[in-house]
């Protein structure tokens, strides 16, 4: 084994380490049980091989749908949602589901205020104005939203939720088209360090068959040596 296929050896076995440990935040086919809403189709869920498989094909519709339903204020119902998108898409299940985790109930209200000014800049370049909204009224209005005591702020309500949304789509794009890039990149590279090693293997092969074949062939010629071993 030479040096430089050593080194692609070791450099595949880190990136592998690094996947494995960043799967253990995700669903995989042993522990899909375990989730909410997922556990629910469990089964249903083993058998279908795309939404398991990282390539990209399956990947980058995840990356894309999975950025932009965390950066939406659909939280609460967003596995469900993640689950559906995977199925419909055929995109891989754990990467739309663990994107999910950006958005917990220590970061959903400066996502959902960066979402919302997003959006409530995006229509005012078309001449809408939307409401002002600073923390603390967000923060009431999901405490609102939570409660159902929407009371005459139901207008209101349905302004900011489709201004968040819209501001979570842009996001989410944005992000999704960033990450895809780089997972782009990523699949590549690894493509690259597999066809390498691959024909690292093909020329050890050729060269262990032309010494067999040598070998066989000196036999053949000087058959008084064998004679002599056997002697």
């Amino acid at each position: 084994m030479t040096q430089e296929e050593m080194q692609l050896k070791q450099l595949r076995a880190a990136r592998a380490a690094r996947v494995k440990k960043f799967l253990r935040f995700m669903p995989r086919r042993t522990n899909v049980h375990k989730y909410p809403v997922l556990k629910w189709f469990a089964t249903s869920i083993r058998q279908r091989d795309f939404l398991w498989t990282f390539r990209t094909k399956a990947a980058i519709p995840a990356l894309y749908a999975g950025c932009i339903l965390t950066f939406m204020p659909l939280y609460g119902i967003q596995l469900a949602l993640a689950l559906a998108l995977a199925f419909l898409l055929k995109a891989n299940l754990p990467i739309l589901v663990g994107l999910q985790l950006i958005s917990n109930p220590l970061t959903i209200l400066p996502i959902y205020y960066i979402a919302y000014q997003i959006g409530r800049f995006f229509v005012m370049i078309f001449g809408v104005e939307g409401p002002h909204l600073n923390m603390q009224e967000l923060d009431l209005l999901l405490r609102s939203f939570r409660s159902g005591d929407w009371g005459a702020n139901v207008e209101y309500l349905l302004m900011v939720f489709a201004l968040t949304n819209l501001g979570g789509a842009i996001i989410g794009t944005f992000v999704g088209t960033v990450l895809s890039v780089m997972y782009k990149i990523g699949a590549y590279e690894v493509s690259v360090t597999y066809e390498k090693i691959r024909k690292f293997q093909q020329q050890r092969a050729v060269t262990h068959n032309k010494e067999t074949t040598t070998t066989e062939f000196h036999a053949q010629q000087h058959p008084e040596n064998n004679d002599r071993k056997d002697i």
